[in-house]
């Protein structure tokens, strides 16, 4: 039997984290990380370098998930995958602002039972006001 889905959290926002400016150091150790061969994000003069499109999935803020969230989610959870949606390019010296809010909160019966689905919304923007990236974090609980 399922519990009414409570949806009071729907639109609160529980993390603001602005970060300090980016350099082109951070966004080649980005590119290095996973691997990336392409000049522009690895060898291009600083003036010229652009990071990566997923660059923003790498910024963590202060909070992952809000402190209060509705007790009757269940005790187990795990992720349940991400939406990305990309913007503006990100460079050396932008300074980039996110912001996190809990966007969905629904239900779903699967054939091990009901789940309760979270979604966590991040936008991050530049210091033009240049959205950057929109990141949907799935979370599931049972």
């Amino acid at each position: 039997m399922s519990v009414p889905v409570d949806r009071s959290v729907v639109g609160e926002e529980f993390d603001y984290t602005e970060f300090p400016p980016i350099t082109a150091a951070q966004i080649r150790a980005y590119a290095d990380a996973y691997g990336e061969r392409n000049r522009q994000w690895t060898a291009a003069p600083d003036a010229e370098l652009v990071a990566p499109p997923t660059f923003a999935l790498s910024l963590r803020g202060k909070h992952f998930m809000p402190k209060h969230l509705p007790r009757n989610l269940g005790r187990n959870s795990f992720d349940a995958g991400k939406d990305i949606e990309i913007g503006a390019p990100v460079r050396p010296g932008d300074v980039l602002t996110a912001r996190s809010t809990v966007h969905d909160v629904y239900e779903k019966t699967g054939r091990t039972g009901t789940m309760t689905f979270v979604v966590f919304r991040t936008s991050v923007s530049n210091q033009r006001g240049d959205l950057v990236a929109v990141v949907d974090q799935k979370m599931m609980f049972r």
